[in-house]
């Protein structure tokens, strides 16, 4: 059987370039080769005041055709109003002169689309196409988070892949303007920004991820819980940080989880359960942080092995991958040896990637 790790050695750092003790600034820059194989993406959602919620992701290359060499890059994103109506953008032709690709920084240009910035400020837009879009700046309020060195490797006797996670803004403050039927309105709210890149897509390696972003007026917590496939013995790598509304870091863990499954739900979309009331518990030292996610909407779900025309179904390596992302409530605590120090709750966006066919027994196991 192969191994998978969460990459924190010295020799890690050292071959990464990677400063332990500080994010810098190029690490939300361009690190896709265009090499066949390698992927490369910025994610970014929003909870807004007036309810509206926002998706979006700028991508080097279309799913699942990351098996191609070159940019083949797609900005893909969903615009839920309040009603629950959902609206979705894709843009995925672009001429290779109007692509911009930074590798010092956030700087990705897709045509007249694009998300720029520096750890600290953002500007994101999707030029209105058939009346939908968006004109954002994003201002991070708190600090960048990585898991150790935020890499995911993947080892056996010929070769090592890779797969990452990079949350550059855990909590920043959303002004702008959000354009549906061709109207435009002016926006507040609060947003998160991701980044994420490999050379091995999730079909590969994963039997589901778990992933959540929770703000709320005192605290930020993020959770991306990995479990591998059964090729790779099904290891579990569980991110997962705490801050406070300063960015202080309160709690972190990328070792020590146990999960319940109290309640689950039927994804039409795939015709199979998915989880809606789940219980963590994460360990460090003498702190213990329990959280609870309960899905209250779905703002997208997918089953992408049946959208995927038959003939590329084969990058599935006999999988049936399906996807859901959702509006859910969160509950959680900090207890430190036994005793209670924090406790809060709101709304978040949740994500839960199943790809094999078993999801609760390895979410549930330790």
């Amino acid at each position: 059987m192969a191994k998978a790790r969460l990459m924190n050695t010295a020799e890690d750092y050292k071959r990464l370039k990677l400063n332990p003790n500080h994010i810098e600034t190029w690490e939300d820059g361009c690190r896709d080769d265009f090499k066949a194989g390698k992927f490369e993406w910025w994610y970014f959602d929003a909870i807004l005041d007036d309810g509206t919620k926002i998706v979006a992701v700028y991508s080097t290359k279309v799913q699942p055709f990351t098996f191609l060499p070159g940019a083949h890059p797609a900005l893909t994103f969903h615009i839920t109003t309040p009603d629950g109506k959902d609206h979705q953008g894709k843009f995925a032709k672009f001429k290779k002169e109007d692509i911009i690709l930074d590798k010092d920084k956030c700087d990705v240009h897709f045509g007249p689309h694009f998300i720029t910035g520096d750890l600290k400020n953002y500007h994101l837009k999707a030029e209105p196409l058939e009346g939908l879009g968006f004109d954002l700046r994003l201002t991070n309020e708190v600090s960048s988070w990585r898991g150790e060195t935020g890499y995911l490797c993947f080892e056996d006797k010929k070769d090592e892949k890779y797969f990452t996670w990079f949350c550059a803004v855990p909590k920043g403050r959303v002004e702008g303007t959000v354009t549906i039927d061709g109207v435009t309105h002016q926006v507040t709210g609060l947003g998160y920004h991701d980044h994420q890149w490999g050379d091995t897509i999730q079909f590969e390696f994963l039997n589901h991820w778990f992933w959540s972003r929770q703000n709320t007026d005192k605290h930020n917590i993020v959770v991306f819980d990995f479990v591998m496939n059964q090729h790779f013995e099904f290891e579990r790598i569980p991110l997962v940080f705490l801050q406070d509304e300063f960015g202080n870091v309160l709690f972190e863990s990328t070792d020590n989880v146990s999960c319940q499954v109290k309640e689950e739900f039927f994804q039409s979309a795939s015709q199979t359960n998915f989880p809606k009331i789940v219980n963590y518990t994460f360990k460090n030292g003498s702190k213990t942080l329990t959280y609870r996610v309960e899905v209250l909407d779905e703002l997208d779900g997918r089953f992408i092995y049946k959208d995927t025309p038959a003939l590329m179904r084969w990058l599935f390596k006999g999988s049936h991958p399906k996807y859901g992302r959702y509006h859910a409530k969160g509950d959680f605590s900090l207890y430190d040896n036994g005793e209670l120090i924090l406790q809060d709750s709101g709304d978040l966006i949740y994500e839960f990637a199943y790809v094999q066919d078993d999801y609760k027994t390895h979410m549930e196991s330790k």
